[in-house]
């Protein structure tokens, strides 16, 4: 049966090829398949197997970049965005010199972006809080939920109650017995950033809840890179002259991570008949079980008295309709593109990769389609892999997660790659499993003889 499969593609290939041709040569690539199989392309519509359910466990550690603040909705609840990062020297060696004394020590975040689902919110006062973490970061806390409560001190370290506008960047003054730790580390951990992070944990912030029942709320996206931790103080140099400096502390360069919950636990269900939610980051997502699909398409193929290894996939596409209400802003919190991840463990990591789909550029990426109203996502091969298993063989690791991806291109060697979308929060609303305009999986296939 091998022998046969790679001749039949480029023959299924080339005939739809030919479909954008003004002039159809029918004949093409007929000698290149055996003249017992009977290559006739058919269509099948299904009424896709969705469910909804939360993405715990995401990952949602960022390269210098943290995310803080709450959103609260009717429909997802209240979503919230916690954070947490390291505190390194800047500089390879600090000197306090003799008898230092804190002057002023205080905290700058330099904005990078914001999201309200309300644009009256954009601008609204938030108090925001700092605390010092009694757990030390590393590697191991890059998901949404790896810290707790538990892992910082409830104290806050701020002098004053400074609200945050959403504008520009956000500067607070710490107690001073914060920064008279510093004095206390050695001068050997000072300098290595390794050591360092065991002597002081870093920093954790937090931020009010929107006020209940009303819904609002503002994320904010602080970029590290800019930002930092500032403490100015007063030493004796070696001729016992009263001198002032200052020690700039880096934020987030070694570990960043971002505790995130949403209130949407109560919309999952294994029939969103209704309507089908799409949440970013952490949120409800609409999720496709692997072991249905494949009960669905084997039943389907029985039924029509088509061997499943027999079923050859020319193209498969997944759709997720929407309405639209009349208003454009409708789309200002709508993620640009909702495309199928698995969820897979390799090492003890769980991460949310994309299908590999997704790196054809001839193939419909999840994009969204405003004048059909319509998120489709091409799952070819995904589909063909998954049907040559057997049922016993199909794990959660198979099952499929609408979700928006990104990608990032190596500015060495300008490879792209795309990534689940863990920056950004966003809220779509889709058309249920029970709408007139409801998910379908669109199939073109031949059958092998």
């Amino acid at each position: 049966m091998k022998h046969v499969v790679a001749p039949l593609v480029v023959a299924l290939v080339s005939l739809f090829s030919l479909s954008a041709c003004i002039e159809k040569d029918i004949l093409l690539g007929s000698a290149m398949v055996p003249t017992n199989q009977d290559i006739s392309i058919k269509t099948a519509t299904f009424d896709l197997p969705v469910d909804l359910r939360m993405a715990d466990s995401l990952q949602s550690s960022v390269s210098q970049s943290i995310t803080l603040g709450a959103i609260r909705t009717d429909t997802f609840g209240l979503f919230r965005s916690e954070s947490a990062m390291t505190v390194t020297a800047a500089v390879d060696s600090i000197d306090w010199g003799r008898n230092p004394v804190v002057r002023r020590i205080y905290l700058t975040l330099t904005r990078d972006t914001t999201l309200a689902i309300d644009p009256a919110q954009l601008h609204v006062p938030q108090n925001l809080y700092v605390h010092e973490l009694r757990t030390q970061l590393d590697s191991t806390h890059r998901y949404n939920n790896s810290l707790t409560a538990a892992d910082y001190d409830p104290e806050n370290l701020m002098l004053g109650n400074v609200p945050y506008m959403g504008e520009d960047s956000y500067t607070v003054d710490l107690k001073k017995e914060y920064g008279e730790q510093f004095f206390r580390i050695p001068m050997e951990k000072l300098d290595s950033a390794e050591l360092m992070m065991k002597e002081l944990f870093g920093l954790y912030l937090t931020c009010d809840d929107p006020v209940e029942p009303l819904e609002g709320g503002r994320l904010n996206v602080f970029d590290l890179s800019g930002s930092g931790l500032y403490l100015m103080y007063e030493y004796d140099d070696e001729d016992g002259n009263r001198k002032s400096s200052t020690a700039v502390f880096q934020l987030g360069q070694y570990h960043t991570v971002n505790i995130t919950s949403s209130g949407a636990r109560d919309l999952v269900t294994d029939n969103p008949g209704k309507a089908i939610y799409m949440e970013g980051l952490s949120g409800i997502k609409p999720h496709i079980t692997a072991s249905r699909l494949y009960r669905q398409i084997s039943g389907w193929a029985e039924a029509n008295g088509i061997p499943l290894r027999n079923l050859l996939i020319a193209k498969a596409t997944i759709e997720f309709p929407f309405e639209f209400n009349g208003d454009p802003a409708q789309y200002d919190t709508w993620s640009g593109n909702m495309f199928p991840v698995r969820r897979v463990h390799n090492d003890g990591i769980l991460s949310y990769g994309p299908i590999q789909e997704i790196y054809d550029s001839y193939l419909e990426s999840g994009n969204i389609d405003r004048s059909n109203l319509t998120y489709k996502s091409n799952i070819s091969l995904y589909l063909q892999s998954l049907i040559r298993k057997e049922a016993g063989e199909i794990t959660e690791e198979d099952d499929l997660w609408m979700m928006p991806t990104v990608s990032a291109t190596n500015s060495y060697t300008s490879e792209v790659y795309y990534y689940a979308d863990y920056y950004f929060y966003r809220q779509n609303y889709l058309n249920g499993t029970g709408a007139l305009r409801h998910p379908v999986l669109k199939l073109t296939y031949s059958v092998l003889k």
